[in-house]
């Protein structure tokens, strides 16, 4: 799993509002000499500091347009998520024929193998090989269990990104084309990072990643303009959503990221043991909720049926191990022993003690405890706390 950040900081518009630092759910942000800093280990990416900014100091970009003269041919990739915005078939044959016209060769949707992934899903769900499966094809939920929720690793499925795999077998149909660049259209932030560029990550499958409101402008001139058929997969449409997924009493779905968060917890220790099935979207109402999407997310219920009543393609027959994915894998840097968590644990609360608790932010961290844990760690020190500082001074005076 990458540990990157797709968060740009931009201190020229930065009103050192501390909104960001203290929104961010894993304390990936601090502010340090006036400047917010991003710490690549902790982030998840999950945007909620760009949101809570104000200033529109924090950025997410994906790669730009003009990359595609630097292939001799190119496959755009639009997922399920992008498509549900579409209230017709008729629109979606309309919205692809618009980016067929930004320069592509060809566009194409990935519906059909999201569809296997969640039939692959439901299989190993009720084959019983894992007691309860944690299910999610978000980068977000994924990095949150493998930095927050270690001990929940086994419950997930070492299941490849959609995306991936619909990159990993275009890339053979299209193999005599010459140099074939793969561009994705992205729905949120997170997805951003599934490429190789521009934050190189080259075990990629997909050369770019484009956030879909980028283009959007561009699309839009094209829109009513031509149509380009297309035949998408039902169950790959659900998967976008948690009010279009079938779901067995068995199924739990839990969507938004506090609600995703609380699951968690509870799994942690057991609660929800009768569940074979756990569903997780950060992004509420799902993956059609994504914030680099347009429209409106709690309206594509009604959009299903208009876009698979006239014709319905089944879900692919990808080879099942184009789906494995070693992403959760534990390294040994990521691996401490109980005994050394305790002893770090114990250290921690030893610097907490001396600290006065407000978790003010003034010192540019989040918390006290997140101070208390960076003086551990030799980056900080007592002498940083400005309510430590002012009660020293008067204490003087």
């Amino acid at each position: 799993m990458v540990n990157k950040t797709v968060v740009n900081y931009i201190l020229d518009n930065c009103g050192h509002c501390m909104k960001c630092v203290q929104t961010c759910p894993t304390s990936a942000l601090t502010m340090t000499d006036g400047k917010v800093v991003i710490n690549e280990a902790k982030c998840l990416n999950c945007g909620r500091c760009m949101r809570a900014c104000h200033y529109k100091s924090l950025q997410a970009k994906g790669s730009s347009l003009d990359a595609i003269k630097d292939y001799d041919f190119t496959v755009c990739l639009v997922p399920s998520a992008m498509i549900m915005q579409c209230s017709s078939l008729k629109e979606a044959e309309e919205l692809f024929w618009a980016i067929k016209q930004l320069g592509f060769d060809v566009v194409e949707d990935i519906t059909a193998t999201e569809g296997q992934l969640m039939q692959e899903t439901r299989r190993r769900a009720e084959s019983g090989e894992i007691d309860t499966v944690l299910a999610s094809t978000c980068p977000v939920t994924n990095r949150l269990i493998k930095t927050r929720y270690p001990m929940l690793l086994d419950h997930v499925l070492p299941l490849n990104y959609p995306s991936e795999v619909a990159a990993k077998q275009a890339r053979k149909i299209w193999k005599d084309k010459g140099k074939v660049g793969i561009f994705y259209c992205s729905e949120c932030e997170a997805k951003l990072l599934l490429a190789k560029h521009p934050y190189g990550n080259p075990q990629f499958e997909v050369d770019h990643a484009l956030a879909s409101v980028d283009i959007l402008p561009l699309i839009s001139e094209n829109l009513g303009k031509g149509r380009l058929p297309v035949t998408l997969c039902r169950e790959g449409l659900q998967a976008t959503s948690p009010s279009l997924m079938t779901q067995k009493q068995t199924d739990l779905i839990a969507d938004g990221f506090d609600k995703v968060n609380d699951v968690l917890d509870m799994e942690e220790f057991g609660i929800f043991d009768s569940f074979r099935l756990i569903h997780l979207f950060p992004c509420f109402n799902g993956c059609v909720g994504g914030h680099l999407l347009w429209g409106n997310s709690y309206v594509v219920k009604h959009n299903i049926d208009a876009l698979t009543s006239e014709r319905n393609k089944p879900p692919a027959d990808w080879p099942i191990e184009d789906f494995i994915s070693d992403a959760f894998n534990i390294t040994e840097e990521e691996s401490l022993s109980f005994a050394e968590k305790m002893a770090f644990f114990q250290k921690v609360n030893q610097q907490l003690d001396q600290l006065p608790g407000y978790d003010c932010s003034a010192c540019g961290l989040q918390t006290c405890r997140i101070m208390a844990e960076e003086i551990v760690k030799g980056n900080r020190s007592l002498d940083d706390c400005h309510i430590l500082n002012s009660m020293r001074r008067r204490n003087r005076e």
